[in-house]
C-alpha cells in the first residue's frame, strides 16, 4: 500500500492543483496499484514516517507564511524523509515554503511571470507543459530539473524546477500532472522501487 500526504489542500488550492493528486490516483489505479491519500489540515500532525509521498500546492499568498511556520519544527524529519528517497513534490507557489531547508534559495520576480510553458526534462521522455503564474524564482543554477524551450515564457528564465534526491520543487501548474502523464509514470516508478 502506498501512503500519499497531501498537505493543506483546503489552504493550497489554488489554480486546481488538487488535480496533481487526482492525475496521480488516476495512474496509480490504472496500475492496479493499492494507495491510501493521507489529507493534512492545519490541526493534524504530520508523521513523515508513514508517508511514500508528500504532495503539496499553490495557495494564496497569506497562507504560505503560515504552512511555513507549521512546517518548522519538522526541519529535521523533512530533511531526513529526503535523505531517505522519499518523494516530496512542491508546484506552484508552494517552492517558497521550503527554503528554510538550506536546499535552495527563493528570489522574487519583478514582475509577475504568467506564460504557458513547454519545457524539456531529464526526468521522463516527453516535454513538459505547463503554466506559470509566478512571482518566485528558485535562484540556483543547480540541480535544475526543467529547461524552457527558446520562445516561450520569459526569455531570461530559461532553466526552472529544482531536485535534490526524491524531492522536486516547480513553479509550473497546470496541473503539472494532470498535462504530464509521463511525469506520473516517473513518480510512480519511484514509488514502485521504494516499496
Amino acid at each position: 500500500m502506498i501512503t500519499i500526504a497531501h498537505l493543506y489542500p483546503y489552504e493550497l488550492a489554488l489554480y486546481g492543483e488538487n488535480g496533481n493528486i487526482k492525475a496521480l490516483t488516476y495512474a496509480l489505479e490504472k496500475e492496479n496499484i493499492k494507495y491510501k491519500i493521507v489529507l493534512v489540515d492545519k490541526l493534524d500532525k504530520l508523521e513523515w514516517d508513514k508517508y511514500d509521498m508528500v504532495y503539496i500546492g499553490s495557495g494564496r499568498k497569506q497562507y504560505l507564511e503560515d504552512v511555513k511556520k507549521r512546517l518548522l519544527p519538522y526541519k529535521e524529519e523533512i530533511l531526513n524523509y529526503i535523505e531517505n528517497e522519499k518523494i516530496l513534490f512542491a508546484t506552484g507557489n508552494a517552492i517558497s515554503i521550503f527554503d528554510f531547508l538550506d536546499l535552495y534559495e527563493v528570489k522574487f520576480y519583478e514582475e509577475r511571470q504568467v506564460y504557458d510553458v513547454d519545457a524539456t526534462t531529464s526526468l521522463c521522455k516527453g516535454n513538459i507543459k505547463g503554466f506559470q503564474n509566478t512571482e518566485y524564482l528558485i535562484d540556483t543554477t543547480k540541480n535544475v530539473i526543467f529547461n524552457m524551450n527558446e520562445g516561450i515564457g520569459n526569455a531570461n528564465t530559461l532553466i526552472e524546477g529544482f531536485q535534490y534526491k526524491n524531492f522536486y520543487a516547480t513553479s509550473i501548474i497546470g496541473p503539472i500532472l494532470a498535462r504530464n502523464d509521463h511525469l506520473n509514470h516517473y513518480f510512480i516508478n519511484i514509488l514502485k522501487k521504494n516499496k
